[in-house]
């Protein structure tokens, strides 16, 4: 704290602004005479070669250091015999993981069609009853695994039975569009 705000906190009288004002400009000028402008200058411009100096070296640093952080690669690369790390094939690997699920049950199921009746018409069902599906005979089967689609597929006679041939395969993308959907 300067002796004059001292002086003010003490008798409480204010601080006379212009003769404060009068003070700091008789104090600016003459830090600005003592103060030679041409050395000033000449200085500034050493300071500026050492920095651009400094920076020239840093670079050339830079370019060793990288050269002889390669050469010591190259060293390295030829000095080390090369180590062969043995990883089992993955082909093993995943033929062992499926062994493990090779024994599960799965339901298989065929949709030929659906349809949505009331329970009044389900209940009026006989033997001789014929419900419309909403697909054509001609049109793909629905295969799914434990409910969910994995194929469509052909309805085929085989030697007095049902058969289906697998005519394409659910992509896991088209999979997950129907089960988005089935959730909305």
């Amino acid at each position: 704290m300067s002796e004059e705000e001292k002086k003010e906190e003490q008798t409480g009288e204010e601080v006379d602004q212009e003769k404060l004002a009068e003070e700091w400009a008789k104090m600016a000028e003459e830090q600005s005479e003592e103060v030679d402008q041409e050395k000033l200058a000449e200085e500034w411009e050493k300071m500026a070669q050492e920095t651009q100096q400094e920076e020239e070296s840093d670079e050339i640093d830079q370019e060793k250091l990288a050269e002889e952080w390669a050469q010591m690669a190259q060293e390295e690369k030829k000095e080390e015999p090369q180590q062969v790390i043995e990883h089992p094939p993955t082909d093993l690997i995943e033929k062992e993981k499926l062994d493990l699920l090779m024994d599960i049950p799965l339901e298989i199921s065929v949709e030929i069609g659906s349809t949505t009746m009331p329970l009044e018409e389900v209940l009026k069902l006989n033997p001789n009853s014929i419900v419309e599906l909403d697909r054509y005979i001609n049109q793909p089967v629905d295969i799914k695994v434990n409910g969910k689609l994995i194929a469509k597929g052909e309805l085929y006679t085989v030697e007095n039975h049902f058969g289906i041939k697998i005519t394409s395969i659910i992509t896991v993308q088209e999979r997950m569009k129907l089960l988005t959907a089935e959730e909305s």
